[in-house]
């Protein structure tokens, strides 16, 4: 009987290796041998990927998702081309490129806090500010999707801000990128 256990638990591990290896196979082998280095082809084939800066091969900022939260943030033709690269995060969600750019000091880089529990930072502040109409974002967190505010020397909240996309991160920050006709 120990005999047979053993032998199936064999069996299985050696069952998960053959499918985990085909898995790993199949998206490697997506664009050719290698992930893609466009990085449209890259989410189609990943499908979802937080931090493609870890896995992603092609380069750090490629110009088309520059030009396209560009677009889609409205950043106009005088914004530096550098500030626009060094301040986007693009990701892949659903198959699909989205891209967020920092611009004054949103949380593209970390997933949503929804957390309806306050901080610390948030009770010493409303200890020290005991009315407070609004709890800075600087204390609450930038990633906070609720609003908050001091009443009676406590932190409340006031209203939902933002809503969390499919992949945990606030959706009012994160565009969906159209594949441009030609890209890199």
């Amino acid at each position: 009987m120990m005999l047979k256990v053993a032998a199936l638990v064999v069996s299985i591990f050696a069952l998960l290796w053959i499918l985990i290896a085909a898995v790993n196979s199949e998206v490697s082998s997506a664009g050719g041998g290698k992930l893609s280095t466009n990085p449209f082809e890259y989410c189609a084939a990943v499908v979802n990927d937080d931090n493609p800066v870890k896995t992603f091969t092609g380069p750090a900022m490629p110009q088309s998702i520059v030009d396209g939260i560009r677009r889609a943030a409205n950043l106009g033709a005088e914004a530096p081309e550098d500030w626009v690269a060094r301040g986007t995060y693009w990701r892949c969600m659903d198959g699909s490129v989205y891209a967020c750019f920092v611009g004054a000091n949103l949380p593209c880089d970390e997933k949503a806090d929804t957390s309806r529990e306050p901080s610390s930072a948030m009770i010493s502040y409303c200890k020290d500010n005991q009315s407070s109409g609004t709890v800075p974002a600087v204390v609450a967190g930038r990633a906070s999707m609720y609003e908050w505010r001091c009443r009676s020397g406590a932190p409340e909240i006031i209203r939902q801000i933002s809503k969390l996309d499919a992949r945990g991160f606030l959706s009012n920050y994160w565009y969906r990128l159209n594949k441009p006709a030609s890209v890199e």
